[in-house]
């Protein structure tokens, strides 16, 4: 697993969570209001999920993607993942990862993990945890269901947080601040 150091602090957490808890009220602009990260996808596509659908449901969310590598080698600017080859799918700092393998997740083309590594597009989960929460953002909307997991070299200090739908994985710089999320079966160096 590799972490992308982000040089912003995004501010989004506290009007995601406002957002969230006010059902009748509209989301922020720019934000994509039934996306939501989860353990076990992304409230519109699930872990699992064939290429076609699960792209389609994040771009009538968020419009067409920035990037689109199409199928390459497994080993590639994402870490070396599951299968003979994958691919990636970006809208901003939203990264749709797609595999030919068998994983956890499912078997043949499919989606097997999401990462949120910058803005935009300023989503998080349904309890309001971001980039730029905090770890004490993160016990506070999840208590009893965040483990702390320090720093070892060359990988950075994070969190698994038991959210809705299984384990999300939050990167932590060196003042506890989250800097990319994930979920599913990470990519390895």
């Amino acid at each position: 697993m590799t972490r992308l150091p982000i040089a912003l602090a995004l501010t989004v957490t506290a009007l995601l969570a406002a957002a969230c808890r006010d059902e009748d009220a509209a989301p922020p602009a720019g934000e994509a209001a039934e996306i939501a990260l989860r353990g076990d996808g992304l409230g519109v596509a699930d872990l699992g999920a064939a290429p076609g659908d699960a792209i389609a449901a994040v771009t009538e969310e968020l419009g067409e993607p920035d990037v689109d590598t199409g199928w390459q080698p497994a080993s590639s600017t994402y870490g070396t993942c599951p299968g003979e080859q994958i691919r990636g799918v970006e809208w901003g700092g939203l990264v749709l990862l797609f595999t030919d393998a068998d994983t956890e997740q499912g078997s043949g083309q499919h989606l097997f993990t999401w990462r949120v590594t910058g803005a935009p597009p300023a989503i998080g989960t349904t309890e309001g945890l971001g980039l730029g929460a905090t770890a004490a953002d993160a016990e506070d909307l999840y208590p009893g269901d965040v483990q702390r997991v320090p720093a070892q070299d060359p990988f950075p200090a994070f969190l698994e947080v038991d959210a809705e739908g299984g384990p999300i994985t939050a990167y932590l710089d060196g003042t506890d601040t989250i800097t990319n999320l994930e979920a599913g079966t990470p990519c390895g160096e």
